[in-house]
């Protein structure tokens, strides 16, 4: 997944969502190679998924082993391109906030902006009370239908893996209480700094999101003042767009942004329109 960057562009370093691994890239990987976009997907200690679990790590410790894992992928006087899936794309904005001079373009993909999704069950609204009861750290959240993903066969492949291997290429298949807590944070944080992200922002959602309601993204999106922003909507897929059916869409996106910010021009592929839409702002 790692790819060594050229000296005369801008990385793209890719963060993986909430305590999962970067597997979530892997199906973009390819496809992004192929359109000469030179990217990582950051392993983050602390929050990457470890086979011995976790140890509760604050949000603010993801942010700081994020910054890390940039400068050792990339020289410190060098600029980057940012981008994470779900609570990874939280925690590129949280690094987009406190190093503006080095972070060249952000992309959110699914961002994790609220707990409110259709596929959530109706008792999520407890985890308060968890919480503040200090239990989060014994309680465990398993992953359910439909694991993110509306594409059936992938979806039964994530399935299979959660059953025999308590993880899979879609992230583990229970979360700690405190890892959402945690998560939500680092939220507030972003989202009560929305309009301090002064680079090109880029944000990638799908209309079905099961975790988090297009109505939430729409608002931190009016929230961004950042004149070179844009916002596409998915048609087709669940929360984890990476792996679904959109897949190929989210690569072109992805490759059209880094080639917009590096100022060369937008990428060729040919656009699928029924499969997204995009509204864009700009001075």
């Amino acid at each position: 997944m790692e790819e060594r960057d050229n000296a005369d562009t801008t990385p793209l370093l890719l963060s993986h969502g909430l305590l999962s691994t970067p597997r979530e890239f892997g199906l973009i990987a390819g496809r992004l190679r192929a359109r000469g976009i030179r990217h990582r997907a950051l392993e983050i200690p602390g929050y990457t998924l470890a086979r011995r679990g976790w140890r509760r790590t604050p949000w603010r410790d993801w942010v700081e082993s994020a910054s890390m894992c940039i400068d050792a992928a990339a020289d410190r006087d060098r600029p980057v391109l940012l981008g994470g899936l779900c609570t990874g794309g939280l925690i590129s904005a949280a690094i987009a906030l406190e190093h503006r001079r080095r972070v060249d373009g952000l992309v959110l993909i699914s961002p994790t902006l609220a707990y409110d999704g259709w596929g959530l069950p109706c008792w999520r609204h407890l985890r308060h009370v968890g919480y503040w009861l200090g239990v989060d750290r014994f309680i465990h959240i398993r992953e359910r239908e439909p694991y993110g993903i509306k594409n059936p066969v992938v979806r039964r492949w994530v399935a299979r893996e959660m059953r025999e291997r308590a993880c899979s290429a879609a992230g583990p298949a229970a979360l700690p209480l405190w890892a959402l807590g945690e998560s939500e944070k680092l939220t507030a944080y972003v989202c009560r700094r929305a309009s301090e992200l002064d680079c090109p922002i880029m944000v990638i959602h799908a209309r079905d999101d099961e975790i988090t309601q297009l109505k939430r993204v729409r608002a931190f999106f009016d929230a961004l003042t950042v004149p070179e922003k844009s916002l596409v909507v998915l048609e087709n897929s669940y929360h984890i767009a990476t792996m679904d059916n959109d897949y190929a869409r989210v690569a072109e996106e992805l490759a059209a942004f880094v080639r917009r910010t590096r100022g060369i021009g937008v990428a060729s592929a040919p656009i699928d329109r029924p499969t997204a839409q995009r509204w864009r702002v700009a001075s």
